[in-house]
């Protein structure tokens, strides 16, 4: 084993990975030479060096990935050069799959030795099973997020492990900032959740803002809520034609916090509001090839993870024309309305909360990794 602290290069794509990142390096950062790689600004806060933006890598849809793979493909090689010129202790990869498995399989190719990791491993389970392979040859070691994920992984022989999710501890008894929960105390409030990406907020928007026109005019508050995490363009386009409606420009889960329930982009935002017990009509509306190509390769029954962690469905999820104003705040009215149906939505919110762990995580996977790296730089597999 090397006398000095060991390095770490970090990967990850997105905001939800970012955070998960940022939660990592916090954990590690006092226990290592070294933290740099690609990455957002939370990652960077927490004492990460972003040799690479997480910009470079939000995409969303097969056909959007497409014409970016030149871009991609140079990016990825730029990565693997400086990562084998530096030779860090480990590589952890945060989410984003589809270039991380391109990412590590090109560093083991060309030779590097250092411990591999994935946090917030790929939804194996639910489309793309062949992948669990490439977890088993590329990663030394895997945390998914969720149990159901880690029991899979195990079954099939992938070194997986799992404490809790890493937003279960840090939203449990969660409160809103004072400024936001005395701005709308007493209001209405319904959380709109469009995301972080382009193709989200393209897809999503016009049936979100003909929602905020309906629920006004039944005298709720709806909000925009505009992701910190969201590029400079984006952020503008989002302002102007959300214009004539309430927007919140900090962390969303502070405006669901102050909402009396949510209408969001199927994703990372759902698990939020279930942790806050805060109902949500899940949507997506995908478009074209991407939503034909989604369709024929994923065969599970639900997109929003929360209905995976009870034996019935937590929310309701509208997909593609079903996506559509009156139908959203016709779900919206169903839970708010009917005392019965909140009651018991709010009891699998509960049950869901429940198998999401009750430690911290990153603690875990720090401890984990810290643990695991005498043994591969002693030879271990």
């Amino acid at each position: 084993m090397k006398n000095t602290l060991p390095s770490f290069f970090v990967s990850c794509g997105e905001v939800s990975g970012d955070l998960y990142a940022a939660d990592l390096i916090t954990e590690l950062r006092n226990d290592s030479s070294e933290i740099w790689g690609m990455m957002g600004p939370r990652g960077v806060t927490a004492g990460g060096a972003a040799v690479w933006s997480y910009e470079e890598l939000k995409l969303m849809g097969f056909t959007e990935i497409v014409p970016a793979i030149p871009r991609v493909l140079k990016l990825r090689n730029s990565i693997v050069r400086e990562v084998m010129s530096r030779n860090p202790d480990a590589v952890v990869v945060v989410d984003s799959p589809d270039f991380h498995f391109s990412l590590v399989g090109k560093l083991r190719a060309a030779g590097y030795k250092g411990l591999t990791v994935f946090l917030a491993t790929p939804s194996v389970w639910a489309w793309r099973s062949g992948r669990t392979k490439l977890l088993r040859d590329y990663f030394d070691l895997c945390f998914p997020l969720f149990s159901f994920e880690h029991d899979f992984l195990i079954k099939r022989e992938v070194n997986s492990r799992w404490t809790a999710h890493p937003l279960a501890v840090p939203l449990a008894g969660y409160s809103p900032p004072p400024e936001l929960a005395a701005r709308y105390g007493g209001g209405r409030v319904i959380a709109l959740m469009p995301g972080s990406r382009r193709y989200d907020i393209k897809n999503h928007l016009p049936q979100l803002i003909e929602t905020a026109k309906l629920l006004k005019s039944e005298q709720f508050i709806p909000v925009f809520s505009v992701a910190p995490g969201l590029s400079e363009p984006l952020r503008a386009e989002l302002a102007e034609r959300a214009a004539g409606f309430e927007r919140w420009d900090g962390d969303g889960c502070a405006l669901m916090a102050v909402s009396e329930a949510a209408v969001g982009v199927s994703g990372t935002v759902s698990v939020e509001a279930m942790l806050l017990r805060r109902f949500m009509v899940v949507i997506y509306n995908g478009r074209g090839l991407s939503w034909l190509l989604a369709r024929l390769l994923v065969r599970i029954p639900y997109i929003s993870i929360p209905n995976y962690l009870t034996d019935e469905p937590i929310y309701p999820e509208l997909l593609k024309d079903d996506a559509n104003p009156e139908r959203i705040t016709r779900e919206l009215h169903a839970y708010l309305d009917d005392p019965a149906k909140k009651a018991k939505a709010d009891r699998l919110m509960d049950a869901a909360q429940n198998a999401m762990g009750t430690t911290k995580a990153a603690p875990f996977w720090a401890r984990s990794i810290l643990d695991m790296l005498p043994q591969k730089q002693a030879g271990y597999r």
